[in-house]
Parts: C-alpha cells; sequence; structure tokens
C-alpha cells in the first residue's frame, strides 16, 4: 500500500505470440523477459499484490520463479490475436479481488515487452497518478523527427503522397512539434473510474516521460536492440 492505495501489479504474458514465437520467455542477458519484468517490481515493497496473467502453465511456472503469484490461468477467450488490453486488465483486477478478498485501488501494467524499465519508472509513474488523481499515467517516449508524421509519405497509384497535410509545408525539423508514444514500461490506472469507462487511456491520462532509450520487443532485431542498450548501459 502506498498513501492508502492498495496496489495490484499486472504482468501480461499470453503464449501466443506470432512475431517472436514464445516472445515472453526469450532471454535477454540470460533472463526471460517475464523475468525481467517480475523483477522491475522486486524492489517496491509497497506494491500489494504481484501476478502475471497467462494461458500458459509455463509462463506462469515462470513468473513463480520470480515472485510473482498466479492466482488464476487466463482463459482462451481474453488471449488469441484479437483480444485486447482492455479485457485482460478487467478480467485481471476482477479475478484478483475475488482470489484476494480485497479491493485494489490501483492497477499497474507492466509488459514483459518492455524489459528495459527501472523500478523507480514504476514508482514515479504511481506516485504521479496519485497526486495528480488523473484517471491514468502512462509511461511515454519522444517520437524520433525521422517517424514524425509530417514526414511520413503513403503510396498512391506507384506516387509518393504525404500522409499529413501539413508535410509539404515542413522545411527543417525545428518546425515539428514535439510528438510521443507508449512505451510499455507502466500502465497506472485508477481501478474504479476503470470499471466504468474500460479503457487505458483517457482525456484525463496524464504523461510520463522517460527521458532514455528503451527497446520495445516485437521483432528480433529489437532483441538485439535491447541487448546493445544494456551493454551500453553497463559500462
Amino acid at each position: 500500500m502506498i498513501l492508502n492505495n492498495r496496489i495490484l501489479a499486472v504482468i501480461p504474458a499470453r503464449s501466443g505470440s506470432k512475431g517472436i514465437v514464445n516472445k515472453n520467455m526469450r532471454l535477454l542477458r540470460g533472463k526471460s523477459l517475464i523475468a525481467h519484468a517480475a523483477e522491475s517490481l522486486s524492489k517496491l515493497d509497497w506494491i500489494d499484490r504481484k501476478i502475471i496473467s497467462t494461458d500458459s502453465e509455463i509462463y506462469a511456472n515462470e513468473g513463480k520463479k520470480f515472485g510473482l503469484e498466479v492466482p488464476f490461468i487466463r482463459p482462451t477467450s481474453i488471449s488469441g490475436d484479437s483480444s485486447n488490453a482492455v479485457e485482460v486488465i478487467e478480467h485481471a483486477i476482477k479475478e484478483s479481488e475475488e482470489f484476494f478478498q480485497m479491493k485494489f485501488d490501483i492497477v499497474l501494467v507492466i509488459e514483459p515487452t518492455s524489459p528495459l524499465r527501472k523500478s523507480e519508472d514504476i514508482e514515479e509513474t504511481t506516485m504521479k497518478l496519485i497526486y495528480s488523481n488523473a484517471y491514468s499515467a502512462v509511461t511515454v517516449s519522444k517520437i524520433n523527427s525521422q517517424n514524425h508524421p509530417n514526414k511520413v509519405f503513403e503510396i498512391l497509384n506507384d506516387r509518393l503522397n504525404f500522409f499529413s497535410l501539413l508535410g509539404s509545408e515542413i522545411r527543417n525539423r525545428q518546425e515539428l512539434n514535439d510528438l510521443y508514444y507508449r512505451n510499455g514500461c507502466c500502465y497506472a490506472i485508477f481501478c474504479e473510474p476503470f470499471k466504468k469507462i474500460k479503457a487505458i487511456i483517457s482525456k484525463d491520462s496524464i504523461p510520463v516521460l522517460i527521458d532514455r532509450y528503451v527497446a520495445n520487443i516485437d521483432e528480433e532485431i529489437d532483441l538485439a536492440w535491447a541487448e546493445f542498450l544494456i551493454t551500453q548501459e553497463v559500462q
């Protein structure tokens, strides 16, 4: 508990990934992505319950090895490609409150595919949510100017076409406004509003900027990028 708020941390880890088979069990510096996520929570003793939401007994056992509880095995109905994060979080809160016989005030979503998070990122996100009394707090990273929407093209009739109407007016990157993407390090959401609104991000969500390189694991090259970043941090 922190500042009178009971905290549930959820690591969502379904087994049916397509881009990288068994992605959440892939090793990074000798530890699975599930292990990296669990260890980022292990230093935070104010979290009341730390669970893994998975449809796999293998993933569940991996979570247990690193201090996670397994109050349920996620049903197949919310474990497929078409399942969405809201359903998974909603299920995790409901099942955990029934299993542990307690009401949680805040749910933290810690994605294994963002393994370079730090415990401090989670704590900062949680504290900013509490002090702001916003709906949710979301870690974000700044988009590289090379990938800014105003510099992006689509191809129409075999010709380049600016995706944004503003694209043709951009002459240098200093004209581009700063944009951000959610990096998966941490989502912190007040449970009761979430049960009604059923969304992770609303008009009352606040950003928590991660001002360093992080990796989001979708493809093999992302694992190599994460390995490189860890190497640079160790030096």
